[in-house]
């Protein structure tokens, strides 16, 4: 049988360029599709056809992710049909006569078929899984549409109560940030098994960029606006974004106070977990609050998984590219609460390479950094 690709399921994204179905060891090439982006990082798709042959997969357009050619030190994930996600090596570069660098990735003998993606996939699916799990510890509630139709939820411990503090967290503001997942799902976990940290009131939009987040786009400044710039000055540009806005304005009107958080991802092969002390659109001053809530996050970080920095200051972009106030921002200016921002990393830190485990490891110390947070501020 001949090697083919799938991408016909949630999240799946990978235009099969060409299968070279040399003896031994086929050759599958692939690009990571852009999509409606201009520019491509995400990718999740299925191989059939193997017949038990070891494969190599060759990722051929890096110059169009974000973060730029090099490739050398990322780890894509593997499943093997009923078997648990992992990590795979490290590629090897191919350069082409062209002058053109591609990225292989060679896979030992398995079974008829394989799954691959640039980092762990995180659907709505993963998500009700965990929440049934977690035994009610969590409701959902609809709270608005995408700018497709799809119904955006919130997920919820508590309705706020005016002695009590409040976090509202989002996550997938960019379709493939996948890490923000991963931690909203172990800060989920280590809440549910918290007396102590239940008495907050946390609430959180799990999927902002649910439509590409499901379509298998990367989500990254889409036409016409993307989902973390649209939050003003004339916002919201975009339904997610009046959406977010709604619900925050409505819980900082019933809570004691409230603290906001967005979880992102940065480009693929930065190794760091980390507050940006700014966020990138011209203007944009320094958060207040970043330096310190940074060096507390990273200090109560275990140490196989503790970034090699707490934080960092990015250069402003362009006008064209980041025209419109990211979420963070807005909270900040627009709702006048202490916010934050927390870029995970999709591939791990310096030493290790991360495991599902190891970012709801990183979401449990978020859960308990803010509740920290939150008590210091209270008591002064």
């Amino acid at each position: 049988m001949a090697v083919s690709m799938r991408t016909d399921f949630p999240g799946g994204n990978g235009l099969l360029l060409s299968v070279d179905e040399s003896p031994g060891r086929p050759v599958v090439r692939f690009a990571a599709e852009p999509r409606n982006c201009p520019q491509a990082l995400w990718f999740h798709f299925q191989l059939t056809g193997l017949g038990g042959r070891a494969v190599r997969v060759v990722l051929a357009n890096p110059e169009q992710t974000l973060g730029g050619v090099d490739w050398s030190g990322n780890c894509p994930v593997l499943r093997q049909e009923s078997q648990p996600w992992q990590r795979i090596g490290r590629p090897q570069k191919l350069q082409t006569p062209g002058g053109r660098v591609e990225w292989a990735w060679d896979i030992d003998a398995a079974g008829d078929a394989i799954e691959l993606a640039f980092c762990y996939p995180y659907q709505p699916a993963d998500l009700a899984a965990t929440l049934e799990e977690l035994s009610g510890a969590f409701k959902t509630e609809f709270v608005g549409l995408t700018l497709a139709g799809r119904s955006l939820i919130r997920v919820f411990n508590r309705l706020a109560q005016p002695h009590r503090p409040a976090v509202m967290l989002t996550a997938r503001h960019h379709g493939g940030e996948v890490p923000g997942s991963w931690v909203l799902d172990g800060l989920l976990r280590h809440v549910a098994a918290n007396g102590a940290l239940r008495e907050i009131t946390w609430w959180a939009i799990p999927f902002v960029d649910l439509d590409d987040v499901v379509s298998g786009s990367y989500g990254k400044d889409p036409f016409p606006h993307d989902c973390n710039r649209s939050y003003g000055p004339s916002a919201p540009r975009r339904p997610e974004a009046g959406a977010v806005i709604a619900e925050a304005r409505r819980l900082k009107s019933q809570a004691a106070s409230l603290f906001f958080v967005d979880l992102h991802g940065p480009s693929h092969a930065e190794r760091a977990v980390y507050l940006p002390a700014r966020s990138w659109e011209p203007g944009a001053p320094i958060n207040p609050i970043a330096h310190e809530f940074a060096e507390r996050f990273q200090s109560a970080t275990p140490e196989d998984i503790r970034s090699p920095v707490a934080f960092v200051t990015p250069r402003p972009g362009s006008n064209s590219r980041y025209p419109g106030l990211p979420a963070s921002r807005w909270a900040r200016s627009g709702l006048k609460v202490d916010s934050i921002t927390l870029e995970t990393s999709y591939q791990g830190n310096q030493h290790r390479d991360y495991t599902i485990e190891d970012y709801r490891r990183l979401g449990a110390t978020l859960a308990e950094t803010v509740a920290e947070w939150l008590s210091v501020r209270r008591h002064g």
